[in-house]
Formats: C-alpha cells, sequence, structure tokens
C-alpha cells in the first residue's frame, strides 16, 4: 500500500469514528426529543391545530388582531375625532403594586365591572420617559402611543403593576365585616352587620363572653389626663392607637380622624420598620429631619453612582423609571454613566448582562458603616472633596459663591471630651454675641448664629458673605460658658478625626472589602466631582443603620452635589391639599393639635418627665427609666408603641386601630417577642383591622372591617422620589366595589367606617359643616369619600391656576 492510499484509508477511517460518535450523540439526542414529545405530545397538538385552524382548535375572534384586545382608542380617518371602544372606558389611576405609585390607566368592561388591561399614565413621570404636559390634549397624548411614536413616549407598567387586577377579583377578600367568636387568633369568625361593626366598636360591652371591653367612647376623651400624676402623657384619647401600612393617598382622612379630630398623638406606619434608620440618619445629614427628604441621581447629567444597598431599577423605587433612566445614562455616546453596586448579593443591574460601565464589590452584611467611613477617610486625606461648595457656612455666602447649597462643615464646635458640652455647635452667645434681629415685617424668630474662623484668623457669624477656614483646631475663652479656654475644631476636622480612628486594614477586615478596592472606589467616586452621586436604602437596615445612612449622606455632602446638575436630586414632594387651601378650608372647629407625650417615649428628653424629676426630689438615681426615651424627633416608632402600651409604659393602650399594616409578617423578631402578649384581651383589649384580606397581623384581631382595593378606591399620593417638581398621583374609583353596602346603600370601607364612627361619637370635622371655604362662613358636608378626596383635588387645580 502506498502513502497516498495509506492516507485515504487513515482519513476515512477518521470520519467513520466520527460518524459512529454522531450516531452514538444522535442516539442519545433523539431519545431525548422522544421524552419531550412524549411529555408535551397535547401541547404540541394544540399548537399544530393552532396554526391550523385557530387557537387552540378554536377560530380567532379576528383575522388579523387574533384574540388580543381591540385598540383602547379609534380615530375617525374623516374627523380625526378620537372614540374608546363601545361599552369600555380608560381611566387614570394610581398603582399599589409596590409604593412607588405610578400612574397607570384602567380599561374598563363597564358592563362586566371587570377590568380588561393595565397600562401606563402617558402624562405621569414615573410611567413613561418622556411625560406629556398637562396641557396636551388627550387627544394628542393617546394618538402617540403607538410603536409609530416611538418606543419614548411610550407609559408602561411592570409585570406587578399589571397583575394588581387579580386583587379585585382574588377569592381571598374580605367582603363583609367580621368579628371572632373563638379566641383572639383562632381564625373563627362571623359576618355581621355593619350597624352591629359600628355599635360594638363604639360603645364596647362584653362584646366576647370574656368580660368588659371599652370601645372608643369610652376613650374619647381629650381633656382628662391619661395619668394624674404624669401629666405630659397627655389625655385618654392618647390610648388609641392608629397604624396605617403607608400613604397609600387615603392617609389624610386617617389622619384627620385620629389625631386632629379623636386627638390621639399615638400614630404609625409602616416607615418605622422599613427605612427609619435611612430616613432619620439622611434627614440629620441634609439638615432636615422633619421632611426627611429623599434624593435621587440626575440620570441625565450623573456621571458615577455609587448604590449602596440598592441596584438602580432592581431595587429602590422609582423602578420603571430608574429603569429607563438607567438604560439611557450608560449608553450615552458622551461621558456614559458609569456605577459601582455594594451589596453582599449579585444584583441584576452589576451582572455581565448589565453591560460594561459597572462593577460589583461584595460587602459583608450590615458592614457598610465601614466601608463608608474607609471612603471618607480617604477623600478628607485626599483632599479630593468640593473645597469650594463646603467652605461656604451659610445662605450668604453660598450666593456670592454660586452653590445651590451650604454645609456647616466650617462651623466649630467644642472638641474637649471632659467638656459637658462636649460635640456641640458654638453659638454666637458663648462669645458674648447680641441676637441678630428678625428682618423687618419678618414672622421668624431670630435664631443665634453659628461661629466659623475666617481666613486672617478672626471669628465671624456663619452668617456672612464670604468663605470660611475648613480645618481649624484651636483653644478659645468663651465667655458664655466659661473664663478657661476650650478646645473647638471646625466640623469637618472633627469628620476627619473619627475617620481616622480605624485603619484602612481595620475598615476592610470589617467590610470583607480589600484595601485596593476602598481606596480605588474613593479615588474614582471623588475624581467625578459633583456629578458623583451616593446612593442607598437597603444597606441602612441594621442596627448601624443610622449611622450608615448618614454617613453614605456625608459622601454626597462632601462631593457638593445636592441638587447640583449631575448630582443628587432631592423630589420637590407631594401637593398637601387637605389644609387651608385656596379653593377648601378642610381645618374645623374643635379640631385637636395630638399632645402628650407618644407610646414610643420619642421627641421628649426623659429628663424632662415628671417621673424623672419625683425621682431627683426623692433623692433617688433616676437612672434607668423603665424603657429608652428617645429625644431625637424621628417621625414615628410603630414597634415601639404597640410593645409600650402592651406593657403600660408609658401607659396603656386601650385600642388598636390598624389600617393594612402588618407588623406580624414585616418586622423581625415582633411575633416572637410580642405575640402571645397581643393574643391576650387583658394585655391589648381592643383590636381592629381595616383590610381587603386576611393577612398575618388581621388574623389576630377582634374585627375586620372589609376594604376596597386599589381601583376601587380614591386617594391622593405621592410618587416616590426621582421627581423633582412637586407632584401626587390620583386615584378615583374605576370600579364598583365588590364589597358589601350598609342600611344606607353605601360601600363599607375605610372611608365609611372612618365617618360612621365619628359621627356616632359626635367627633368635630365629620357630618355636617366639616369642611369650609377660605375667609367664609359656608360649609360643606364630609359624609362620604367623594366629599373628602373631590374637594383636595380641587384644591390641587386651583393651586395650580387651573380651576
Amino acid at each position: 500500500m502506498n502513502d497516498k492510499l495509506k492516507n485515504n484509508a487513515t482519513e476515512q477511517e477518521t470520519i467513520n469514528k466520527n460518524r459512529r460518535k454522531l450516531f452514538k450523540h444522535g442516539a442519545v439526542a433523539v431519545g431525548g426529543t422522544a421524552a419531550f414529545a412524549a411529555g408535551y405530545a397535547e401541547t404540541a397538538k394544540k399548537a399544530y391545530i393552532g396554526l391550523t385552524s385557530g387557537s387552540s382548535g378554536e377560530s380567532p375572534k379576528h383575522a388579523v388582531r387574533g384574540n388580543s384586545l381591540t385598540p383602547e382608542f379609534m380615530i375617525d380617518p374623516d374627523t380625526k375625532e378620537l372614540t374608546q371602544q363601545a361599552g369600555q372606558v380608560v381611566s387614570p389611576s394610581s398603582c399599589l403594586g409596590c409604593w412607588t405609585q405610578c400612574g397607570v390607566r384602567v380599561r374598563v368592561d363597564q358592563e362586566n365591572n371587570e377590568i380588561l388591561r393595565i397600562s401606563g399614565n402617558p402624562y405621569h413621570p414615573l410611567a413613561t420617559t418622556y411625560a406629556a404636559t398637562m396641557s396636551t390634549s388627550v387627544r394628542d397624548v393617546f394618538t402617540k402611543l403607538g410603536f409609530e411614536g416611538g418606543y419614548g413616549g411610550r407609559a408602561t407598567t411592570c409585570a406587578r403593576g399589571t397583575s394588581m387586577q387579580g386583587q379585585v377579583t382574588s377569592p381571598f377578600r374580605v367582603l363583609g365585616p367580621l368579628k371572632r367568636v373563638g379566641k383572639r387568633g383562632s381564625g373563627e369568625w362571623q359576618r355581621i352587620s355593619f350597624e352591629q361593626l359600628i355599635e360594638e366598636i363604639c360603645e364596647g360591652g362584653d362584646l366576647f363572653g370574656e368580660g368588659h371591653v371599652d370601645g372608643l367612647r369610652a376613650i374619647y376623651d381629650r381633656e382628662t389626663p391619661v395619668d394624674s400624676e404624669n401629666p405630659e402623657y397627655g389625655p385618654i384619647s392618647n390610648q388609641l392607637l392608629v397604624t396605617d401600612s403607608a400613604n397609600e393617598g387615603r392617609t389624610a382622612l386617617l389622619r384627620r380622624f385620629a389625631q386632629q379630630s379623636f386627638g390621639t398623638i399615638n400614630w404609625g406606619n409602616h416607615g418605622s420598620y422599613c427605612g427609619q434608620s435611612f430616613r432619620v440618619g439622611t434627614g440629620m445629614a441634609l439638615g432636615n429631619v422633619k421632611s426627611m427628604p429623599h434624593g435621587k441621581p440626575d440620570w441625565k447629567d450623573a456621571h458615577f453612582g455609587l448604590f449602596i444597598g440598592a441596584a438602580p431599577a432592581q431595587s429602590g423605587n422609582p423602578f420603571q423609571r430608574q429603569g429607563r433612566e438607567l438604560a439611557e445614562a450608560r449608553s450615552r455616546a458622551d461621558n456614559p454613566f458609569k456605577y459601582v453596586v455594594v451589596s453582599p448579593i449579585l444584583p441584576t443591574s452589576s451582572s455581565l448582562a448589565a453591560g460594561s460601565g459597572n462593577r460589583w464589590l461584595a460587602v459583608n452584611p450590615a458592614t457598610d458603616l465601614a466601608l463608608v467611613m474607609a471612603l471618607i477617610r480617604r477623600i478628607i486625606e485626599k483632599e479630593s472633596y468640593n473645597k469650594k461648595y463646603l467652605e461656604q457656612p451659610g445662605p450668604a455666602a453660598m450666593k456670592v459663591a454660586n452653590e445651590a447649597t451650604h454645609s456647616n462643615a466650617t462651623h466649630l464646635l467644642i472638641n474637649d471630651p471632659e467638656h459637658p458640652r462636649y460635640g456641640t455647635f458654638v453659638r454666637g452667645a458663648d462669645l458674648g454675641w447680641a441676637l441678630a434681629e428678625a428682618e423687618e415685617g419678618s414672622d421668624a424668630k431670630a435664631e443665634d448664629v453659628f461661629v466659623v474662623q475666617l481666613a486672617d484668623g478672626t471669628l465671624a457669624p456663619h452668617t456672612v458673605a464670604q468663605a470660611a477656614e475648613l480645618m481649624v483646631e484651636m483653644d478659645v475663652v468663651l465667655p458664655g460658658v466659661g473664663d478657661q479656654a476650650i478646645k473647638l475644631c471646625s466640623a469637618l476636622s472633627k469628620l476627619r478625626d473619627e475617620a481616622q480612628k480605624m485603619s484602612y486594614e481595620e475598615y476592610s477586615e470589617i467590610c470583607g472589602i480589600s484595601v485596593k478596592d476602598i481606596t480605588d472606589l474613593a479615588d474614582e467616586f471623588s475624581s467625578f466631582g459633583n456629578r458623583a452621586v451616593a446612593d442607598a436604602h437597603g444597606g441602612t437596615m441594621n442596627g448601624a443603620g443610622f449611622y450608615t445612612a448618614y454617613g453614605i449622606a456625608m459622601l454626597n455632602n462632601l462631593m457638593g452635589n445636592i441638587n447640583m446638575k449631575g448630582g443628587l436630586a432631592l423630589d420637590a414632594g407631594p401637593f398637601g391639599p387637605f389644609g387651608p387651601g385656596p379653593r377648601y378650608d378642610f381645618r374645623f372647629k374643635g379640631q385637636a393639635g395630638p399632645k402628650g407625650v407618644a407610646l414610643s417615649r420619642n421627641n421628649r428628653a426623659y429628663e424632662s418627665t415628671s417621673e424623672y424629676k419625683r425621682k431627683v426630689a426623692a433623692g433617688e438615681n433616676p437612672y434607668p427609666a423603665k424603657a429608652p426615651w428617645y429625644p431625637l424627633p424621628a417621625g414615628s416608632l410603630t414597634s415601639e408603641m404597640l410593645a409600650s402600651g402592651i406593657n403600660g409604659y408609658p401607659y396603656k393602650v386601650k385600642v388598636w386601630l390598624n389600617h393594612m399594616s402588618n407588623p406580624m409578617y414585616a418586622l423581625n423578631g415582633f411575633a416572637n417577642t410580642l405575640k402571645d402578649d397581643i393574643l391576650d384581651p387583658k394585655k391589648l383589649p381592643l383590636i381592629i383591622a381595616v383590610n381587603p384580606f386576611i393577612n398575618e397581623t388581621a388574623a389576630i384581631s377582634d374585627y375586620i372591617v372589609p376594604d376596597t382595593v386599589t381601583y376601587e378606591s380614591w386617594g391622593i399620593g405621592a410618587p416616590w422620589s426621582d421627581v423633582v417638581v412637586r407632584s401626587s398621583t390620583i386615584r378615583t374609583p374605576v370600579l364598583e366595589p365588590r364589597t358589601e353596602k350598609n342600611a344606607d346603600g353605601e360601600v363599607v370601607c375605610l372611608e365609611t367606617f372612618l365617618i360612621a364612627a365619628a359621627k356616632r361619637l359626635g367627633m368635630p370635622g365629620f357630618g355636617e359643616n366639616a369642611i369650609g371655604e377660605p375667609n367664609s362662613d359656608i360649609r360643606y358636608p364630609l359624609n362620604t369619600a367623594s366629599d373628602f378626596y373631590l374637594r383636595g383635588m380641587c384644591n390641587i387645580a386651583y393651586a395650580q391656576g387651573r380651576p
């Protein structure tokens, strides 16, 4: 055999061998296909029939559209008139699939009282990239929703929002009032009439065969002290605790009932255990702990984002809007947006599928503060902060420097750990300066100034119209404090010292991120100046959450990016239509201002209480108190309220009215700590749940008041952040509610319950003459939900000059 034949034989053997491999693998593949076919034979059959004679054996409704819905609107080619489909209506509303509260449009079959489809509202800034102006006609807006208008003008909902219509027909809904007939939490219920519900809740009695239970009337007393020995605790009406899940648009009426009319100070919502540490920490760093503003990146012009415990478009509201803005920002031709996500788990926004320009830093759970402090240390040591911004001590200097805000970085504070005022800022009175008078014609009270050091070494008030020194350490005699020199330092130098208390290696060991990655991140972040933004949420939900949130906000302060182009944009918040508005004045005669000490003991120092003073007067050690007091104004602390009310310190709670809140499920450790006490009527006599479903907390209630779901209810809510103009999301019922009706033919829901209870108790602000007009004696009734919400909507329209 010659070499050529030999080579040919070898090649043929190789081919045969490969064929045998192919047949071998092919047999496996064919076998797999056979198994697949056996398992999905029925599906394949339906697919074949659908292709040949219609969907699953039935001819489609339309040759082109198949079984899909007909278009929402039709435009007459001759008259150009826009019309809706016969028997259908498309109504704007708000989505409550999450707390973002995107605007939606709901398509309803009026004959069958059925939602056909939920889509985005093209006028709403959270539902579309380029929201239509309110002056644009409905015809023009909806004409552009087709594909020919491009994707930019489309208004969408997420999958969660689209599925919200399932709540309406859910078999698990509560449609009539329920009263427990077994032990609390046994799950034994009976249906009762609305009229019986109101009577028993208001009047009390031996309601469950377990002895007398006080109703609302027994504690509706806004004058008698709940504890005569501690009058600062407030009136008996404080024994009503009212909790709300969150503001889904109806909180204003619930607050009117609980605080302004009944007079209880004990109001709470889920925010106290969902994000209170984030809100208070950020509020303190931004100098506005009362409003606790939210901020988001100015996506259009931001160049770098640091997301700590929040992944853009995956976690951290608003999801839809951030998803679109992130996609546009990172695909810019010039200066594409770059970002880093710090999280214990890999988020989808930082996966390989998300493309380049981003990376993930895995941090140990609940150690974000260590990372943040290391970043602050690096930025201060390298002086890569925004020096020009931080040097402006007050509003006057801010204007001269053309900055959007100012900081207290230059303000001097007492830096002697042994001094009783250690850590507090120096004020003008400490130096013997006279208190500046308020401007003529101003209602504002004169406030003492802070103190800064100027470049020439002199001390000046923070109101000067020039920059001040950033890094200051000095000894000064403060005549208003004493005759001894006291160590002072600037706020920024104090922040530097605190950040340097631990080494980079120590910070690294705690958070699990290498020193190189920490320093590289700090250098990269600060290199973008005020177009770098730090955003957070989830990473602040732990024991060090307040300080973590404060530290993250401090990163933004160091960059001077607050309300700057490309920086952190603070939203303008919602309209406030339920006060003294331009069309209707919601104030009423007999309106209460909640007073006393909240069950959570916040907004009050223990040292100001009668309990403390009695112990001191008796020569006793006043410490410790029976439970912690929280002097910091920190909103409502719902979890503390319920635990304190059960334990009776500072006083007992007698009635818990709970609207949709679910701490039994949502609050860590709540069930293990408090469930047994809550199940005991002797410790908490009466629990009323208002809820369309029986969740874990409603299940341990005494009564359940049925409620409407999203598309059956009224509401004026607030879109969650990322909207820099003042805005509210309005909701009106687009469906006839499915809950029962009372004897007067009214739908049983939250509003009907509150109004009926208030009228039975004779509470002010409800019933006849409840709502007024500005500067007028004309009064209007509050007997229905529409009486309340429609007038609030009128106030918004009049405030914008569009009645």
